[in-house]
């Protein structure tokens, strides 16, 4: 049960940085007169699909981890987190190339928060008390 409060943590910690940044690029939009309901469909999609991204991600990695524990198979664990990853990844694609071509959104505001997303993973644990200490 733990497991689920800290991945759901870190879904909300994520969900905050995202909706931030999107309402910054939102605000840029406006501000240099670019501001359009394509350019809002593009933050709003762009986010739910870097937290979805997230979401999926979260739940295929503890699944396989838990079925490499009961099987003691790691090296089962790597190819199903791999094969993970490129299913989701191809997934991806699929839907921003349909969102792109149906032209329903800004190619850039959609693209935006995904980066957004990759980069504030990456930085997120820094910002959690306890995490980084050597002291047992």
């Amino acid at each position: 049960m733990e497991k689920y409060r800290e991945m759901l943590g870190q879904v909300l910690r994520l969900a905050v940085i995202v909706a931030v940044c999107v309402a910054v690029m939102l605000g840029i939009y406006a501000l240099i007169g670019l501001f359009s309901s394509k350019v809002l469909i593009g933050g709003l999609l762009g986010g739910g699909i870097a937290i979805a991204h997230f979401v999926f991600l979260s739940i295929t990695v503890s699944r396989a981890i838990d079925r490499a524990s009961e099987k003691n198979n790691a090296s089962g664990l790597q190819l199903a987190i791999q094969a993970s990853a490129g299913i989701r990844l191809l997934i991806l694609a699929v839907v921003l190339i349909l969102l792109f071509k149906a032209q329903i959104c800004d190619p850039l505001a959609t693209l935006i928060p995904l980066l957004v997303a990759q980069v504030a993973l990456k930085c997120i644990d820094l910002f959690l008390p306890g995490k980084g200490d050597d002291t047992p």
